[in-house]
Formats: C-alpha cells, sequence, structure tokens
C-alpha cells in the first residue's frame, strides 16, 4: 500500500512539473515577437534543459496561432512570389505571363502546397486556363479564317494533354530548383530550432 502511495505521488509531482514546464514555456514562446524572437526562445528553453517534447509542442500551438490569422494573406503571398518567380524563369510572351497569374492566382489556398509538391498539378491548372482564355482571348485577334481551325485544335482533348505535358516539360526543371532551395531553406530553419 504504501508503494502505490508513493507511486501516485510521484505521478501527482511529475504531472504537476509538466504542466508548470509546459506554462512557462508557452508563455516564453508567445511573448516572442516574431519566428526569429521564437527561434531564440527554442534556443534559451532547451539550453536549460527544459523538456524537449514539451517546446515542440507548444512550439507547434504557437506557430498555428500565429499564421491562424495571416494563412490566407501568407498564401496570396506565396502565390505573387511563385507567379513573379515563374514568370522570370520561363521564355513565355505577354499571353502566357497572363496564363500563368491566372492559374495560379485562382488556386484555393488548401491547394497552393500542391504547386510546389505536384508538378502535374500546376501543369494541368495552366493547360486548363490557357485553353479557356485561348479560345475567348486570343481568337479574337486571328484572322477569320483561322479562327474555326485554331478553335478546333484548342477543343482537341488530345490537345489539352499535350499541353499539360508540355507544361510537366517546362515547370520540371524551375519547379526543382525551388523545390531544392525551400528543402534547403526548411532544412537550415529546423536545424536552427533543434540545436
Amino acid at each position: 500500500m504504501k508503494n502505490l502511495k508513493r507511486h501516485i505521488t510521484e505521478i501527482k509531482k511529475t504531472s504537476e512539473k509538466k504542466l508548470n514546464e509546459s506554462k512557462v514555456i508557452k508563455t516564453r514562446l508567445m511573448i516572442a515577437e516574431n519566428v526569429s524572437g521564437i527561434v531564440s526562445e527554442v534556443k534559451y528553453l532547451r539550453k536549460q534543459n527544459y523538456n524537449t517534447e514539451l517546446v515542440n509542442e507548444n512550439l507547434l500551438v504557437v506557430l498555428n496561432q500565429m499564421f491562424e490569422d495571416d494563412g490566407p494573406q501568407f498564401m496570396e503571398t506565396v502565390k505573387s512570389k511563385l507567379t513573379d518567380f515563374l514568370m522570370s524563369k520561363l521564355n513565355i510572351g505577354e499571353f502566357e505571363k497572363k496564363v500563368v497569374e491566372k492559374a495560379v492566382g485562382d488556386t484555393d489556398i488548401e491547394d497552393v502546397p500542391k504547386l510546389f509538391t505536384e508538378p502535374r498539378f500546376l501543369a494541368s491548372k495552366l493547360a486548363e486556363v490557357y485553353n479557356e482564355d485561348f479560345s475567348t482571348e486570343y481568337l479574337d485577334n486571328l484572322p477569320e479564317f483561322m479562327k474555326s481551325k485554331v478553335a478546333k485544335l484548342a477543343q482537341d482533348p488530345n490537345s489539352e494533354k499535350e499541353l499539360e505535358d508540355m507544361f510537366v516539360d517546362m515547370l520540371s526543371p524551375v519547379m526543382g530548383d525551388i523545390n531544392t532551395k525551400m528543402d534547403a531553406k526548411m532544412k537550415d530553419i529546423r536545424d536552427n530550432i533543434v540545436s
């Protein structure tokens, strides 16, 4: 019976210690004004031998709270930066630039990560917008004798698949560069937080 009582007391003390540690960690992380301040706090907490699991849990909570309000705005910034990057790297004309702006800009916020991780997703969006806008905007500028031929070509389902494949080939090297740079940056951030 003594052992059971002692064991319950130890569990209670451990639980209280974890709860207090968690409160301290969360408070310290919450007062940081930016990501670099949070990274500094994480380093400090780890140096002071706070429970690493509690630090990580509270770090996720604080980061989620930080970007909760700015989530949509943050994603719009990401989309804008991706559009600018693609237009600077791809050798495309004005019509194609409008297609890139529309395809990336019209992407739902929850699908933005797919723009970076699934090359066919972005290529499919580009092909779809290209076909839609091509038949409305571009055809107006063609002479009458060419409109029907080009319109027929644009409506062919095989041409959309070929267009998508062409966009995949065009985007793969460019998106590979982005993903490599993003992976390196995320590794740096993760290493700074963990160390």
